[in-house]
């Protein structure tokens, strides 16, 4: 049986999965407090975390953790009581100490929404866009190419 497209959209309702990423307006890094200036020399913004030496602990940024918050509550969020980082371990060129640290299973902001109202051709129309999680992580850093 083949359906039309008209079929389609009167037996199914589309749902679109988007992933976003946002760059906080934090200082420095999110688990060291190394700068974050555009445009400097490379390799001049590090140090052991960012490296992953031996011994080097990471730690979090306080302004990270309060502007994810605030984004959390404006988009409707529960914010979590616990969350929790983990190590992602996989290679990229551009990560040198070949993981990353991200929130997975246990983000600080669920299950928000945005309402949006719309002009249609039958007046205001309210639609309503939900947010399964929003995570922090460690960005990678940039490669450069000669």
């Amino acid at each position: 049986m083949s359906l039309t497209y008209d079929d389609v959209v009167a037996k199914y309702e589309p749902v679109l999965g988007l992933e976003v990423h946002v760059e906080l307006n934090t200082e420095s890094k999110m688990f060291c407090g190394c700068a974050t200036v555009f445009g400097a020399e490379p390799n001049t913004q590090t140090c052991p975390v960012c490296l992953a030496l031996p011994g080097a602990l990471p730690v979090v940024n306080e302004k990270a953790i309060e502007s994810t918050i605030k984004i959390g509550l404006a988009l409707n969020c529960s914010i979590a009581p616990f969350s929790r980082f983990a190590r992602k371990n996989y290679f990229y060129p551009d990560m040198p100490k070949n993981f990353q640290i991200s929130q997975y299973d246990e983000p600080i902001c669920v299950n928000g929404y945005v309402d949006v109202e719309i002009e249609t051709d039958e007046g205001l129309k309210k639609l309503t866009s939900q947010f399964v999680s929003m995570v922090m992580l460690m960005s990678r850093s940039k490669q450069m190419k000669d």
